[in-house]
């Protein structure tokens, strides 16, 4: 979907949207006296502003139509409402086959967001929910007569010319490359698991290498020997696809402010291993890769974009699988950092993989060092399908996610890291276990579990994504499927660190 901004006058279709606040005389971007006309006709159909419901309306003597989408009540606005009501008008736009669409850009006082960046951040919202409501995941299917087409063209209009400011039009490009960050990721998440086996990853990974801005390593096997990286090493022994770490290095144009080091899981299919899921619970199990798609999708990004910031990348990646030289119940590895771990359950791996990778992270040195992962059922169990849980030992960053996400329409909630939960992964046999008491704490334990790898001198925080990666029901900007979440999270904290 390409967008274009353009003054009102200037635009050729006969499709418009317009946001409407609940009982407010006009919508959002259109005159006082053609607003009202516009609310009387839609009053008499039930139409107040409410919050996600819509209208369509003729106008100017037919020749054109005005779609109104409700924000519901002005002082219960946050940002996240323009992306869903942006949503809103694409998939209609959708299902009536309209070519091109044009979105009504209201005036800077008419909407409640503070700052000076108002109609940037507006317009940031817009473009992000067009672009996110119109992905589609058509890779091995062929088109058919009922699907929705998206429009090829939306128009963001401008009262006057003189709106289009360079601000406004850096914004909108770069809303434009978060969103297909976010779409490349939800690619790699619903990608039949088969085609994306760890060295077809790790292939993938190296196409975004760009020259001076970001750097592409990959540790196959005989280095990971070779360095000691036993835990994804022994996760990956089970399958024949063999496993491997991808290290992705971004470095500015301009002088670096800080080293930031972001790391995601990488099991590219998730049987359980040994300790076998129920199969009704392997049928998503394409999307416990999630962690490290999104790092590919910043990395796709980062190569796009000039900030500030040098970001290292690493990706474990590995198949859990139940083959014969596979990892058993009761096996002890030492990890990267010398540490040993009683392996009790050989489906709680990821948190295995991603002991290496924090250890190895680590020596890199980063001012601050956040992993992601789709890691335990129990984030789901206390926060349902669209809360990720954040753990760790920096405050700060973990505020700025919360505060960041909701802006983002990705939302956060911390857990605690109690020291006195730490004696449920003590082991008889070993340094540590990779499993504490039966359905207690399991998010928590999880988290302690992968404290035990990173430097102490060294800022983390963990996002455990086990709700909000994958989706088996659209929501109101995403498809069934991968969600891309946390990426334009971490995109939006990489550009404000």
């Amino acid at each position: 979907m390409k967008a274009q901004l353009l003054p009102r006058d200037k635009w050729p279709g006969k499709f418009l949207g317009s946001l409407v606040f609940e009982d407010r005389k006009a919508p959002l971007g259109v005159s006082q006296a053609e607003g009202k006309e516009f609310m009387a006709i839609a009053e008499e159909e039930n139409f107040h502003g409410q919050y996600k419901k819509t209208i369509l309306l003729r106008s100017d003597k037919g020749r054109q139509r005005l779609l109104l989408v409700g924000l519901g009540k002005k002082k219960e606005f946050e940002p996240d409402r323009v992306r869903v009501a942006v949503a809103k008008f694409i998939k209609l736009a959708g299902e009536m086959k309209i070519a091109e669409f044009g979105l009504l850009i209201p005036d800077p006082k008419s909407i409640p967001i503070r700052g000076p960046n108002c109609i940037p951040r507006f317009i940031t919202a817009a473009v992000q929910g067009a672009v996110l409501a119109g992905y589609r995941y058509t890779e091995h299917r062929k088109n058919r007569p009922e699907d929705p087409e998206p429009p090829e063209l939306l128009g963001l209009l401008f009262s006057t010319g003189k709106a289009i400011t360079p601000t406004v039009r850096k914004a909108a490009a770069q809303a434009g490359a978060v969103a297909e960050a976010v779409c490349y990721t939800r690619d790699l998440v619903n990608e039949p698991p088969s085609q994306k086996a760890p060295e077809m990853v790790a292939e993938l990974a190296t196409w975004l290498a760009k020259r001076g801005r970001v750097k592409v390593e990959v540790m196959r096997k005989k280095q990971l020997i070779q360095m000691g990286m036993n835990c994804i090493l022994r996760v990956g022994a089970g399958s024949h696809e063999p496993p491997c770490l991808v290290h992705l290095t971004y470095k500015p144009k301009r002088r670096s402010k800080k080293t930031v080091c972001i790391i995601g899981k990488g099991v590219t299919f998730d049987s359980g291993g040994l300790s076998l899921k129920p199969s009704a619970s392997m049928d998503t199990m394409k999307c416990d890769m999630a962690g490290a798609a999104t790092v590919l999708g910043l990395f796709k990004l980062l190569g796009e974009l000039d900030l500030p910031v040098t970001v290292h990348g690493l990706a474990p990646l590995a198949e859990n699988l139940p083959g014969g030289s596979a990892q058993k119940p009761g096996d002890v590895i030492r990890a990267y950092n010398g540490k040993t771990i009683e392996v009790l359950n050989t489906d709680a791996e990821g948190r295995l993989i991603l002991a290496d990778a924090l250890a190895y992270g680590s020596k890199l040195e980063p001012d601050l060092m956040i992993d992601m992962a789709t890691l335990t059922g129990a984030c789901v169990v206390a926060l349902g399908d669209e809360y990720s849980a954040l753990l760790g030992t920096d405050r700060k960053t973990i505020n700025r996610l919360i505060e960041l996400g909701k802006e983002q329409g990705e939302f956060f909630w911390q857990l605690p890291l109690p020291e006195r939960y730490r004696s449920h992964i003590k082991s008889k046999v070993a340094d540590i276990k990779n499993i504490g008491k039966p359905r207690i704490a399991g998010t928590i334990v999880a988290g302690l579990f992968l404290q035990e790898f990173v430097d102490k001198k060294v800022p983390w925080v963990h996002i455990d994504i086990a709700g909000p990666a994958f989706t088996k029901e659209d929501w109101d900007y995403t498809r069934t499927g991968g969600t891309g979440v946390p990426l334009r999270t971490l995109a939006a904290f990489l550009s404000t660190i």
